[in-house]
């Protein structure tokens, strides 16, 4: 996944050729060099002249264990505070930065399942497994459910349960079970005797030099797993949600849209032509900026432009994945990387193609 944001502040910048390290990511019209680049898929990171660690230039917390698809394909817990860069299954390729909102496995002892009857509320919950047995659900909620495969085969049932009791009965293979409120699964999370939580990823980087405040383009590459309405791909604020620029997902339209707010004002709100995009379905979104000039293009889509409207001033950090309050689904980001100029619409449909 790549977020461009074009940094450069005259014309002379814009067009300078970029040093070595970031010519890769440099924007395929004008060849204006990236002031920031965040390449998850291809770790590759930097800001400025200067290449560096993930580390460096990101700031990762969460607040407990997790679980990711490591190099050799296999399921691997990390500790807190570690970032999961997530690997294919099949066929073992680095895909990119994992991000999660917080999530709980209702389902105890998930390393040695057996039958158990779990207390639910009357809200979504999302059943997951590995394996080709049967779980079958009674009580609360009825249903028999048979498994697809051996991991990482994951066979999903979501539904909508009364508050109670619900018994979970567990037939022939069942591997790594997993019951979670929710739409959509989120990574296993293992379990003892207990439910058990996996805290949120939160993902910034604070804005710099690298950083125009008058004008930039946003380039996001990447997937959801899940998402609800208004859930964050990429935002940058001021720490509070009145002044922000954000990325986030249009449930009723069921792809990305562009919002700028500046003082608790709506400046603008720019959705992409082309078609929507599903959940699992990789996706690049461009998004320019400027005051009175705002555009989107998704997947090589003709730009969608606003020609009125404020920027948000007090900018001061990045966020990967959420807001400030915590607008978080599930998502897979392959790179970020941040232009400090507005490229033309003809450049942001390259970038998103």
């Amino acid at each position: 996944m790549k977020l461009a944001c074009d940094l450069s502040v005259t014309s002379a910048r814009h067009h300078a050729p970029a040093p070595s390290w970031r010519a890769p990511w440099a924007s395929p019209l004008s060849g204006t060099a990236p002031g920031l680049v965040l390449d998850f898929a291809a770790d590759a990171y930097g800001t400025g002249n200067s290449a560096g660690s993930f580390a460096s230039v990101v700031s990762f917390t969460r607040a407990s264990d997790a679980t990711r698809t490591d190099p050799a394909g296999a399921l691997q817990v990390v500790g807190p505070d570690v970032a999961r860069f997530d690997h294919d299954p099949v066929g073992l390729g680095r895909q990119g930065l994992l991000l999660e909102g917080a999530r709980t496995n209702l389902f105890v002892q998930s390393a040695a399942p057996a039958d158990q009857t779990i207390t639910v509320n009357a809200v979504t919950h999302v059943l997951s497994f590995y394996g080709t047995g049967t779980v079958t659900l009674s009580g609360v909620h009825s249903a028999t459910v048979s498994g697809a495969g051996t991991y990482p085969v994951r066979t999903e049932l979501t539904f909508v349960p009364t508050a109670g009791d619900l018994t979970v009965s567990l037939a022939g293979q069942v591997q790594f079970p997993q019951l979670e409120e929710g739409d959509a699964s989120s990574s296993h999370v293992p379990t003892g005797a207990a439910a058990t939580a996996r805290a949120e990823d939160v993902a910034t980087v604070p804005l710099g030099s690298w950083f125009d405040p008058g004008q930039g383009t946003l380039v996001f590459s990447g997937w959801l797993i899940g998402a609800a309405a208004n859930d964050r791909i990429i935002e940058i604020d001021s720490g509070v949600t009145s002044d922000r620029l954000s990325i986030l997902w249009n449930s009723s339209l069921g792809k990305p849209q562009f919002q700028v707010w500046e003082s608790g004002a709506v400046q603008a709100a720019v959705a992409p032509g082309g078609a929507s995009v599903g959940f699992g379905a990789p996706f690049r979104v461009a998004v320019g900026y400027a005051a009175n000039d705002f555009a989107i293009s998704l997947n090589g889509s003709d730009a969608v432009t606003d020609s009125t409207g404020l920027l948000p001033s007090g900018l001061t950090t990045l966020r990967l994945g959420r807001s400030v309050w915590g607008a978080q689904g599930l998502m897979l980001a392959e790179s970020v990387v941040c232009y400090p100029v507005r490229l033309s619409d003809a450049e942001l449909k390259a970038l998103s193609a």
